[in-house]
């Protein structure tokens, strides 16, 4: 949980910083950036699609079988019996 609220704050920042740098080069009100901010950092700490935290899912090499501990259960395809 420490994770996700240090990265709440580096993306508050970051996009402050960015919709900050794009509203004032297009002449538009700065003041939007700190809302923009909070917004981006909400969207990374709730991850509503799980793409940044993925949390409880198998690893690729678990889901195609290249675990080596579950590999070394199996019997080869052609082993002899």
């Amino acid at each position: 949980m420490t994770l996700r609220i240090v990265s709440a704050v580096l993306w508050f920042i970051a996009g402050w910083f960015v919709s900050g740098t794009i509203a004032v080069s297009l002449g538009l009100n700065p003041a939007v950036a700190p809302l923009v901010g909070i917004v981006w950092a909400a969207v990374v700490v709730i991850d509503p699609k799980d793409l940044v935290w993925r949390v409880g899912k198998p690893s690729s090499a678990d889901a195609h079988g290249l675990d080596p501990r579950i590999a070394a259960a199996r019997p080869r395809a052609g082993a002899d019996f």
